[in-house]
This record gives structure tokens, sequence and C-alpha cells, in this order.
């Protein structure tokens, strides 16, 4: 059955790296080719595999046909359906939820349009509730998201979630509720329990964690709280995760056994342990409604459901037969979910203590087995953590040695009392509820202690997908039963993924990426031995802004601990909005501006024209502004040129407008011949003058644009005259972060679009 299952897998696994689905003629083929696995056993795995890879070809299929059509984008639209998930408050009356769509007018009347779509209600003049149904006027887009190696890729995120458009609710006098939340779905009853957690009079920053720990809802744990739990390896005890359904299924299970034997003539009709189990798998899925069905839950309640009926019909499962079951339970229902690192995490995690508990870990002691478990999942799930997240914890196994019996056996009971308690007594369940933050609170300080001790977090770049294989291998000898020779070995097979390092620029050469940041601009050049940061992207809310989402990542993912000059060109949001972020996660040698009065807080010098310096072979030259003069706004921007030493040069110019590329024109024609240009300002209609363009001379030209973004850069006139010259173009939008590469010598420049070289389906490639 493990083969069998694995056969599956893989076939699910292998169409995650296809650029585009396959052709619909080919499902039928397939279905034929895979019929014969009935009946000769020596091709049931190659057909399980072409099984796997089908199902999930058809389950992408039937979601990428659901995407919105092109021609609705931009448009206002007219919805009616349910809110279907529980309201994010992201300021006042800023709203954001999951809209299950039924109907659509697109101005030729009522139509039916079921889609799931993620909506932003900004200025709301009701809050939203889940379970409501509502007419809303909205504006719509497809799935879009920053394409950066090392970023989180929500493109991905959001064809899992199968989300078919994300936009926003505008004003409209015909946006209405249509009716009231009602019904006793799972939606409904974590609505109900979150207004009344919000209800209570608590002040601990722990009630947070409390609503995330009972109904999944995890938007209110702040980003501080996150970066301690991230940091010490126990982000999973704040999600309901499969070791919460176990221990609730645990508990119902034996209260239910000894409760039943008292209740007259009842284990008469249903024996106790019969009783128990069915009950156990009652509460066990009222907790995976709470969470929503999260990958997570999916397996443990499939597990859980085996194990119950088992003890229903009196028959004895293996544990790795219950685990196959709920890998092809899981997989049965939502292939995709392989997309998510919360699936891996999880069925690898329990296959690892299945694997290296078998037959030892009764023997032990209590605590050896607890300890032993912990440095099992430590090390074996590292892999998983530095190809999903770039980033382990090295603390991991101390804080969930203390953290996970906590949480488990005292914060979770007294939690889902506390929430049970509510729809009874205020008074009571808040009290429990309060009961519950007060251990928390005192759990916390240890977890903070760990988590800024220095050395928590192990950060390294993506590793090579090679070195995963070698790594589980690794592992699985490791952790091998006792009596396997050299299991000590298996270290040296982690070796490649820990170590393997990311090679930097030549002597003489330079890597110029401009990163994808939405309507906004960053720039990171690379030589040999140092990094320049030009800009770091806007900053949309208190809790995101670019420089933690992409360019802290992104300079993660290359193995840079270190910012040796930050330059901000000039003032505004989606240049200077990303700041903070960066310096607070790295340490920066100089810190430049075009407007120093901007950069509040830290120490920044001015912008200058004519200084100059030179890293490993690789010059740099600032031509504007002029120190004369006091510039404010987009004309205060800095100007930078970096020449290889093979005389290839970058000109990256902020956001000066016209005034200013006559001025360089007159001053600095000769410095402005370059190779690569960063268009000026986006695209706008006030910059790239013919004459400017002409006096740059370069081949290629981006463009750092949003999608869809409300100016329209870069703009058609702007796109026509760069294409007059010749000029190759690429913008951030459709091709993704843009590296460029100057040689020492004289080869040409090499330009590559991120969407191109990791082109997946759910991800549309865009290559020249």
């Amino acid at each position: 059955m493990v083969l069998n299952t694995l056969a599956f897998l893989a076939g699910v696994v292998a169409l995650q790296f296809c650029a585009e689905l396959p052709a619909s003629h080919w499902y039928p083929v397939a279905a034929l080719a895979a019929a014969p696995a009935a009946y000769l056993p020596r091709l049931r795995l190659p057909a399980l595999w072409l099984l796997g890879f089908f199902w999930a070809a058809l389950h992408a299929q039937q979601h990428h046909d659901d995407l919105l059509s092109e021609g609705l984008q931009g448009r206002t639209l007219l919805l009616q359906g349910r809110v279907n998930s529980i309201p994010v408050r992201l300021a006042e009356n800023d709203w954001r939820f999951v809209f299950e769509a039924e109907r659509i007018d697109a101005g030729n009347g009522w139509q039916p349009f079921d889609r799931r779509v993620r909506l932003g209600w900004y200025r709301a003049s009701e809050q939203p509730r889940a379970g409501e149904r509502w007419q809303l006027a909205v504006r719509l887009k497809r799935p879009h998201g920053y394409a950066n190696p090392g970023g989180f890729d929500y493109e991905r995120w959001l064809f899992q979630q199968r989300i078919a458009a994300t936009g926003y609710v505008r004003e409209d006098r015909r946006n209405r509720r249509i009716q009231e939340g009602v019904g006793l779905g799972a939606t409904a009853m974590r609505r109900g329990l979150s207004e009344r957690l919000e209800a209570l009079p608590l002040e601990s920053p722990s009630l947070a964690l409390v609503r995330a720990l009972t109904i999944g809802e995890r938007s209110h744990v702040s980003t501080a709280q996150w970066d301690v739990l991230r940091s010490t390896g126990t982000s999973h005890l704040m999600a309901i995760s499969g070791l919460h359904i176990s221990l609730v299924a645990g508990l119902a299970f034996l209260l239910s056994r000894l409760s039943w034997s008292h209740l007259g003539a009842l284990p008469e009709i249903l024996p106790a342990r019969r009783a128990a189990a069915l009950l156990s798998l009652l509460a066990a899925l009222l907790y995976a409604a709470l969470a929503g069905f999260s990958v997570p839950t999916q397996r443990a309640l499939i597990m859980v459901s085996v194990a119950m009926l088992a003890l229903v019909s009196s028959r004895q499962t293996q544990p790795r037969a219950v685990l196959c079951l709920a890998v092809w339970g899981v997989l049965a229902v939502d292939p995709l979910a392989v997309l998510s690192a919360g699936w891996w995490l999880s069925f690898w995690a329990v296959s690892l203590i299945l694997y290296a508990g078998g037959g030892r870990l009764g023997r032990q002691s209590i605590w050896r087995t607890w300890g032993h478990i912990h440095l099992v999942l430590a090390v074996s799930l590292m892999p998983v953590l530095l190809v999903s997240f770039q980033q382990a914890s090295l603390v991991a196994p101390l804080a969930n040695l203390v953290a996970v019996p906590w949480v488990s056996l005292l914060v979770i009971p007294l939690s889902l009392l506390g929430v049970l308690l509510l729809s009874l007594s205020d008074a009571a369940g808040g009290w429990l509820i309060g009961l519950a933050c007060m251990l928390l609170d005192l759990l916390w300080p240890l977890l903070a202690w760990l988590a800024n001790t220095g050395v928590s977090t192990w950060h390294q770049p993506q590793p090579p997908a090679w070195t995963l294989l070698p790594a589980v291998a690794g592992v699985l000898l490791l952790f091998a039963p006792s009596g396997v020779p050299g299991r000590w070995a298996g270290l040296w097979l982690l070796l490649p993924m820990l170590l393997l390092r990311l090679s930097s620029p030549a002597a003489g050469e330079a890597e110029v990426t401009m990163l994808d940041v939405g309507q906004g601009l960053s720039v990171v050049v690379r030589t040999r031995h140092h990094t320049l940061v030009y800009d770091t992207g806007p900053r949309h809310s208190p809790t995101f802004d670019t420089g933690s989402r992409v360019v802290v990542p992104w300079l993660r993912s290359r193995a840079i601990r270190r910012i040796d000059h930050l330059i901000i060109s000039h003032g505004d949001n989606d240049h200077i909005g990303g700041l903070r972020s960066v310096m607070e996660e790295l340490p920066v040698g100089r810190l430049s501006a075009g407007e120093p009065s901007a950069v509040s807080g830290y120490p920044a010098v001015s912008c200058r024209e004519h200084e100059r310096w030179t890293w490993d072979g690789v010059t740099f030259s600032l031509l504007h502004p002029p120190a004369a003069t006091a510039l404010e706004g987009n004309n205060a921007s800095c100007v930078l040129r970096i020449e290889s030493a093979g005389g290839r040069a970058v000109l990256l110019t902020g956001d000066i407008e016209s005034v200013v590329e006559n001025r360089l024109v007159a001053e600095h024609a000769e410095a402005l011949r370059t190779e690569v240009l960063v268009v000026p300002h986006h695209g706008s209609l006030t910059s790239s003058t013919m004459d400017f363009i002409e006096a740059v001379g370069a081949g290629t030209v981006l463009h750092p644009a949003g999608y869809r973004n409300r100016y329209g850069f870069p703009r058609p006139e702007v796109v026509e005259r760069y294409r007059l010259t010749g000029a190759r173009q690429y913008d951030s939008a459709r091709h993704g972060a843009l590296r460029v590469k100057l040689p020492a010598d004289d080869r040409p420049v090499e330009v590559s679009a991120w969407r191109c070289r990791l082109a997946r389906y759910w991800r549309p490639a865009a290559c020249l």
C-alpha cells in the first residue's frame, strides 16, 4: 500500500513542475493507459503515477477555467453571494474577506457566476459578517502577486485556495445586505464564537493566540508574535493542527468511555468503547470545522476517523496504513493541497514519528521518548522548511519540549471549555479563557528569550532541488531502526543542502536585480563582495510593506547578511515604504537619500552629483542631484550609474521628470550612455523625453510598474518611444523580478525574467 500511495503522490507532485496544463485530448488517453493497473501488477505503479498526474491536472484545469475572464477586469461589476470567511479588520472600517459569488451583472443582466473572490472593502459603510448574503459593486482582476526569488508565491496560494479573482468593493448605492447570516454551518459557528471572543473584556495580547487555537482565526496575531513563533519553531501550536485534533479526539474518547459506563442501560445497547470512538470522532469533526478544514486538520481527521471506525468495527489497523489512507483521502478531495507547505510539513512529520518510533519509543522512559520525538522533528523538518521558507529554527527542540505539553495539556483544554461555556455564560467562559491567556503569558517570556538569543534561526538560500533527495535519504538513515549500520552517515547526506552556497559575481562583474514590488521600485546591485540596495518599494499598511515581504526575503535567499550602501532615491512611499523593515532586519553600512529629511529616525546623508566609488572593479557614479541645489519630490531622485569592468552599464533614475532629464542630457551626455535603463518614473508621461532616450541609447529598458496600476504605467506613449529606438522592453508586472548581468569583459549584457525562468501553470510566463 505504501508504494501505491507514493506512486500516486509522485504523479500529483509531477504536475506542479509543469509550466502548462496538458491538452484536453490527453485525459481520455491517460484513462485508457491507467486501466491495466487493475489487471497487470507490474504496470500498477506507473499507472498510479499517471492517474495521480491527470487527477491533479483535472482539478487544476477546472479551477483554471473558473479564473476571471480578461474582459471583466477593471470593470464595475455587480455580484450577489455570501461572505464565506470571517472578515479580517485591516483598519477602523477596512475589511478583507472571501466572497462566494453566485450571480453577476456585468451590464447585461444577471448571469450565474459560481466563483470564490477575495475582496477588500475600504471605508465600509457597514461591517460584513460571515454567512451573510450581500449584493456588492466590485472591481476585480485576475489573481496576481509579486514574482521574486525567495518570496511568498501569492499566486500559487490563491490558486490552491480556489480564488478566481481579487478586488475591492466600490462605494455604490447598490451595495446592500440581502440576508443576515443564518444556519448552523461551520462558518456561522465560527462567526458567532469570533464575536463572543471579540466582546470579552480581556487586555492580554495572548487573546489573539487563543482565537487562533479555538477558531483558527489568526489575523489578530501580531507581527511581533509571529516573529517569536517562527524563530522558535512553535508556529504550529497556534494553528488548529493535527496535534490538536488528535488531542481533542483522545480527550473526548477517554471522557466518553468513562461516563458512558454510568448511563444505565446504554452500555448494553452500545458498548462503551464503540460509543467513545463515535463521540471522539464527532469532537474531532467539530474542531476541524472550527479550523475551516485546513490541510493538517484534514489529515488528522481522516487518520482519527480510520482509527475510531476500526475500534467500532473491532478491526486492527497498522499506523502506516492509516497514514496512507489519509494521503489518499486528502488528495482524492483536493490534489492541489500539495501546493501548500502545510501539507508537506504535516504528513512528513507524522511519517517520521512513525518511522523513527517504530518499536523503539515504547522501550524508553517518557522523557527520553518526548525528547527523541522533538529531535526527530527538528532534524527531519529542516529540509522541508529550508525548501519552503529558506529558514529553520535551531531552538525548536527546546522550545517545543516545553511549549507543546504546556499548550496542549493546559491551554487548549481551558480555551475550548471556555469557548463552549461562552454560549451559556459570558462570565464563566470568559474566566476560563482569561486563565488560558494567563498561562500563555507565563510561557511567552521563555519563547521570546529563545527567539532573541541571536542564534535561534538558520537562514540560507533556497537549496537546489537535487539536494532534497539526499537530504531525505539522510534523514531516513539517521533515524533508521537500531542495528542498521552507518546511521550517523546520514548527517553527511544532509550537508549538501545545508552548506551549498550560491556563487557571487566575479571580480569586475555586477548583478543588478530589479525586484517586483508592484507599483514602486527596489533594485539590488551585487558585486563580488558588496551589496547596494536602491529603494525599498512601497508600504501598504502598518503590517505590510515590500521591505519585509520582498526585499529582505530576496537578500536572504542570496545569503546576503549585510547591506553596504542603501540609497533611497526620494521620499515617495513607493520608494521609501519598506525602509524601516529593511533597516530592522539587516545591518546597513551607509544610508544615502535624495531627500534626507524624509528618512526620519535614521542618519542619512544626501546623494550628491560627482560622488564616485569602486567596489571589486565595478564603478558607481551619482549624476544627480547637484550638491548646491535643494530639490524636493520626484526631481530630488538620486540618479546612479553602475559600470562593470567590461564597460557595460545600468542607469537607475528614480522618478526624475523631464526638467532633470534635460539637465542630464546637457551636462552628462557622455555618462548617460548605458546598455540598460531603469525607466524614469515608472513610464510616466512626465518623463522619458525623446532627447533623453536617445542620449541614453539603452538597448534594454526595464519598466518598474504594478499590475493593472491605476496610473496606467508604463503609458503606451512612453512604450512607443522606446520601441522606436529598437530597445527590448521588460516590465516587472509582466516579467516579475528582472536580473541583469554586467560582464567584466566584452560579452553582451544578460537579462533574465523570473516569470520566464520559473514558469508554472498557475503563474503566467512572460518571455521575450
